[in-house]
Formats: structure tokens, sequence, C-alpha cells
């Protein structure tokens, strides 16, 4: 019901805004639009996080008001059609985008089921263009596509469910470690994890809708390999961060109001986006974090600061370090959901304490062996992708025995690397 009250509201509420051309009144209904959209999908995900900030409130103010949470089920992929709907009367606001003549197009564009659930927050000026021309199979896309889901389903399956395995294991309790190399490890363990699973999913999506016929934008482009946290965040969930962009951070005023306010509109837009995620404190503090990490970055680039110019080539090899170690820290953030973990886990992550690290470093490898071992191998995989960015196209494009060949053995590993307990994509919480 909520899916189809969406469709049918942003359709006409679309219409109505484009033939509409007194100024004051378009503004009205976007304003409608914004209100119900982003109203639904505040009481179904917000409502008890606000009865909890009042809770809260009210026992430091001993005001005695206490009001009781509700039981209220998240629906299945209302954070990502939410923004979507958005994006279409926003940008048939802007005059950026004619109205949808079809309400049939217009509720494929909301529906297609590869992204409905988990995205990427796809556009309607990039999807409905498509279905102006004849949808039809061809084999590039079938066996693009094909291998794209294949290589998604690996990504999840092998590597982040693999890695799951020590991740849920850690994070059920972090204080059992002394020093601060197992947290570290937890880190990368966990930013291994959601990348393999989130970018597996998007993958998955990305290859099922180019056998279809349909276009989708890529939305990871190697966010590791990032020197800076801006670099990071035009590589990560590309669909969300550019979503934030153009919609959120330029509607504010963007950098067109000074500099101070510049850092503020970054550090609002990524709070937002951390809420996006969940209504959880840490989902807020790690958006306040992201928030702050670029407006440090925008400021080290107004004023000019480079401390490491003087090192020459090794710079770059230094700034993906540095831009790494502070996305990880995020992580932390992102996963641990109780306040003393995550205090803990935080003051261990930067102070660098290597009390009994072999001791413990040996518990580790013996108690997650395996996952480990899918860690290395990541991350030997991740740097051979480096030299190889056209990778898919290269397998696709081979005659039908090559390619043959790489499913083959993706099936394999699927069916004998998978391990014995699946885990829930992570983006289905949101």
């Amino acid at each position: 019901m909520l899916l189809l009250i969406s469709i049918v509201m942003d359709y006409y509420l679309g219409k109505i805004i484009a033939l509409t051309k007194n100024d004051a009144k378009r503004k009205f209904y976007f304003i409608i639009s914004l209100i119900a959209n982003l109203g639904m999908l505040s009481i179904f995900k917000y409502t008890n996080f606000f009865i909890e900030i009042m809770n809260y409130s009210g026992a430091i103010l001993k005001t005695g008001f206490s009001f009781p949470t509700l039981n209220i089920i998240l629906p299945i992929g209302i954070s990502f059609y939410t923004f979507e709907s958005l994006s279409y009367t926003f940008d048939i606001y802007q005059r950026k985008l004619k109205p949808c003549k079809s309400l049939i197009d217009y509720a494929m564009f909301i529906t297609f089921f590869p992204h409905l659930v988990a995205g990427p927050i796809v556009r309607a000026r990039d999807f409905l263009p498509q279905l102006k021309k004849k949808i039809s199979f061809i084999p590039e896309n079938f066996k693009y596509g094909l291998t794209l889901v294949c290589w998604g389903l690996v990504k999840k399956v092998v590597f982040a469910d693999n890695i799951a395995i020590f991740v849920n294991q850690f994070f059920a309790d972090p204080t059992k470690f002394t020093g601060s190399v197992p947290i570290m490890l937890g880190a990368l363990g966990f930013g291994i994890q959601i990348y393999c699973d989130f970018s597996g999913y998007s993958d998955i999506a990305i290859g099922l809708a180019r056998i279809l016929g349909i276009y989708i934008k890529i939305n990871f482009d190697k966010p590791y390999l990032s020197l800076n946290v801006s670099e990071f965040w035009k590589r990560w969930h590309i669909s969300l961060s550019t979503w934030l962009r153009d919609y959120l951070y330029i509607s504010l005023g963007g950098n067109r109001n000074g500099k101070i306010m510049t850092y503020i509109y970054l550090m609002i837009t990524m709070i937002l986006g951390g809420l996006w995620h969940g209504a959880a404190w840490n989902f807020l503090v790690w958006g306040a974090y992201q928030g702050f990490l670029l407006a440090a970055h925008k400021l080290s680039q107004d004023l000019k600061i480079n401390m490491l110019y003087w090192l020459g080539g090794v710079r770059k090899y230094l700034h993906l370090i540095i831009t790494q170690y502070f996305v990880f820290l995020g992580w932390l953030i992102f996963r641990i959901s109780k306040t003393e973990y995550l205090s803990y886990s935080i003051i261990k992550y930067i102070t660098f304490d290597l009390t009994d690290v072999s001791a413990e470093l040996s518990v580790l490898w013996t108690s997650y062996q395996l996952s480990f071992i899918f860690i290395i191998l990541f991350i030997i995989l991740h740097i051979y992708t480096i030299f190889n960015r056209d990778i898919f196209d290269k397998i696709s494009s081979q005659d039908n025995f090559y390619w043959g060949i790489y499913l083959f053995l993706a099936c394999l590993s699927l069916f004998f690397l998978a391990p014995t307990q699946a885990n829930p994509f992570i983006y289905f919480q949101f």
C-alpha cells in the first residue's frame, strides 16, 4: 500500500508541477511530495527513535513523562524507493526532467525488481528514457550481466559471509581483547565484509538489469583505493552519495554561501545521510564523523595544507594509508551500537596499544583461520583488479569456452566455499 501510494501520488504531482506556471504554486506542490514521502519514511523508520530521544530528554529534565515504543515493522525497500520518488519530483520541479506520460512506465521505474529492495538508488532521468526504446535481449548484455551477477554472488557468499564468521564473533564483545591490533583487524574485517556484501548486491542488481536490457550505473568504484575522504565518497555507494550531494547539499547552499557555511552544510548532509542508514545513535555519530572528515579535508584544500609534499612519490601511498585508517575507524562506529563497546574500541584503535599482540594474533589466527584467509585473498584480488579495471568486459567478451570456464569456477566456489550459515544482505535492514 505504501508503495502504491508513493507511485500514484508522485506520478500525478509530477504532472501538476510540470503544468503549473506559477512558481509559488509549483513549490507548494513539490513540498507536498517532500512532506508526504519523508513523512511516511519518518513514521515507519524513525518514530521509535524520536520516542527514545523524548524519553531520554524527559529523564534528564525529570519531567515524569515517558512514552512507550511502538511495534512498527520497517517496510521493505522504503529508504530506497522514497529517495527515488523524491528525485523524480525534484528533477521536474527544477525543470531537469519532463513528467512521465505513462503511469505504467513510472511504476516500472519505482518497482523494477533488481534495485527495489536495496538499491542502487536509480534516478528517473537515467531510467525512464530507456523505456522509450524497444527492450531486447542481446547476447552481449546477457553475457556481461551474468558475469556480473556471478561475481556479485561470489563477493557476497564466498567473501562477505565467510569473513562475517570472524566479524560477528569479534563484535559480540570487543572488550575481551586487550590490544589495538585485534580491534584494527575487526575494523578491517567488517570494512571488507560490508564492501563485499553491498557491492556484491549492487553487482547482482546491475547484472540482472543488464540481462533485461536496462543499464544501471555502477555503485562502487574501488573505494579502498581512495587517497582522501572526498574521493572515498565519490567511489562508495555512489548512488546515495551523489543523491545527497545533488538534492540535499546543493539545495542547502553548497559552496555558495561562504566557506564556514560550506562546512556546516557538509556536516548536516552527512548527519542526515547517517540517519538514512538507520534510526540509531551509532548511525548519527557515524554521519557526524564522516561530515567532520569531509569538512576537515575541504578546510585543508581551502588553506592549501599538504604536510606530506616533501615526500615526493611516496606521498600518494601515505595518503592512501591515512585515508583508509580513518575510513575503517568509521566502520567501528557504524557497526557497534553499544556505547561501552564503541568507546573501548575507538580508544584502542587510536592508541596503538600493542599489549600481548603476538598472543592475541595467535588466538585469532587459530580461531578464525578461514575468515583471515578470505580477508587476505580479497586484498590480493583487490590489488589485482587495480591493473584490470575492465576485467568483466574482458571476461564477457571472450568466446563461450573461456566464458564458460569462468562461470564454472564461480559456481564451484559458490558450492564448495559457501559457509554453512548464510547471512542476509546487510543493507536489507535499511
